[in-house]
């Protein structure tokens, strides 16, 4: 459980790209869209191309990280993003969106 928690960790650090940051906070911070219960970004409102290219991108590097920790931790990629998606919702500024069990989406 500590591999777990440390490459967790690494996740949050690798996921924080620079250059995509911003666009996402910047996304994030307009309510457009919303960390999802499955680990992964998803749209809230008012989609668009450009939206949709950056939810693309992000949950595409998001998988490949949690496909390289599910590897290195022999556990299967679902509990990886579940866990991830805890710890992406609890990082959450006040009026951010996330995605509740039930799949709703509700504001930090």
């Amino acid at each position: 459980m500590k591999i777990v928690k440390t490459a967790l960790l690494f996740l949050s650090l690798v996921i924080a790209l620079p250059a995509m940051a911003i666009t996402l906070n910047e996304a994030k911070g307009q309510g457009l869209v919303g960390e999802a219960n499955s680990g992964y970004i998803a749209v809230v409102s008012q989609s668009s191309a450009e939206l949709e290219k950056l939810v693309a991108n992000v949950n595409a590097k998001r998988k490949a990280e949690y496909a390289r920790i599910a590897k290195r931790n022999n556990i299967d990629i679902a509990q990886v993003a579940a866990r991830a998606a805890e710890k992406l919702e609890a990082r959450l500024a006040p009026g951010e969106y996330y995605q509740d069990n039930r799949g709703r989406w509700a504001q930090k």
